[in-house]
């Protein structure tokens, strides 16, 4: 292998497949998976503390990621730039993002936390602009508008059950830390590293964090019945490692503003898996509130997703 080559190698973001995967394709995935991970939030905590989920799914996927980066030969983070970036990642988009959505998970019906997880892109438009200098499009005021319109007019519609006052202030933190995250990770993007590298260690990082948050948990009338170890093992496998891998993607190949629309997308895939798996209701206002979210993700959506360009031999 050439220096050129090996040097290419080194500091090719992402590993082929992600990279090669169009952005549509990535973004409706996302939004699937994030929808599918309300529903197994709660039945996950239904009979473990929701904190000791997130920290045990945190190290399941960075095991499995970091796993997969070693052997395809990716490097390790290196010097304090890297580290400080991933750091500021975990804590916020896979640490205390989490921590606030499991807790609300569990004192809140799926649909209410799905408004909260669409309040995301509101947070992200209210920072992005002063954080990163991004320019806030009449286009895109509009199309986050029409968004989250459309789904809280679908997920207001689903709520039923008790709702908590403290549900909704976790909601809120882990929104508004997942749009910082996003955020964080446009300031530290590590192009160096492999993409798979890069969530994994941010995942082994914010598995420190959460254990920490779970310490007070009571675990003494824990079980673990099927259908808690099948919303663990979708939790940990797919609706975190795998879709934290497409997420950083597509922020790699547009705005933070752009790409954190995915949340009104997942809202209705969580208001649609709410009613399928655990029986919450449904009327006729989730297709009208449905195609408006959809309309107003199409607005978001008319920039077209770049793809990253890989470095030129030298």
């Amino acid at each position: 292998m050439t220096t050129a080559a090996a040097t290419r190698r080194d500091i090719q973001p992402g590993i082929s497949f992600i990279s090669r995967v169009p952005a549509w394709v990535l973004f409706v995935a996302v939004a699937t998976c994030w929808g599918l991970n309300t529903v197994a939030m709660r039945v996950a905590g239904r009979t473990v503390p929701p904190l000791s989920v997130a920290t045990a799914r945190a190290v399941v996927g960075a095991i499995i990621l970091v796993t997969i980066a070693r052997r395809n030969r990716a490097s390790w983070p290196k010097g304090r730039a890297e580290w400080t970036g991933l750091f500021w990642i975990a804590l916020l988009m896979t640490g205390l993002s989490t921590a606030g959505l499991f807790l609300a998970a569990k004192n809140a019906p799926a649909g209410l936390v799905s408004i909260f997880t669409n309040t995301m892109p509101l947070f992200t438009a209210l920072l992005a602009p002063a954080m990163l200098g991004e320019r806030l499009h009449s286009r895109l005021v509009v199309g986050l508008g029409v968004g989250l319109c459309g789904t809280v007019i679908v997920a207001w519609r689903a709520i039923e059950g008790n709702v908590r006052p403290i549900g909704v202030f976790y909601g809120l933190v882990g929104a508004s830390t997942s749009a910082l995250g996003s955020i964080m990770y446009k300031r530290h993007p590590c192009p160096r590293l492999d993409r798979v590298m890069i969530v994994g260690v941010q995942l082994a990082i914010s598995s420190i964090v959460l254990g920490l948050l779970a310490l007070p948990d009571d675990r003494s009338h824990m079980t673990f019945p099927r259908q808690f170890v099948l919303s663990f093992v979708y939790l940990s496998v797919v609706g975190l490692a795998l879709s934290f891998v497409m997420y950083s993607e597509l922020l790699s190949r547009a705005s933070t503003m752009q790409t954190s629309s995915v949340a009104y997308l997942a809202t209705l895939t969580g208001v649609g898996f709410g009613a399928v798996l655990l029986g919450e209701r449904l009327s006729w206002s989730v297709l009208v509130g449905g195609a408006i979210a959809i309309v107003g993700v199409a607005i978001v959506q008319l920039t077209q997703f770049t793809r990253p360009s890989p470095p030129k031999d030298t």
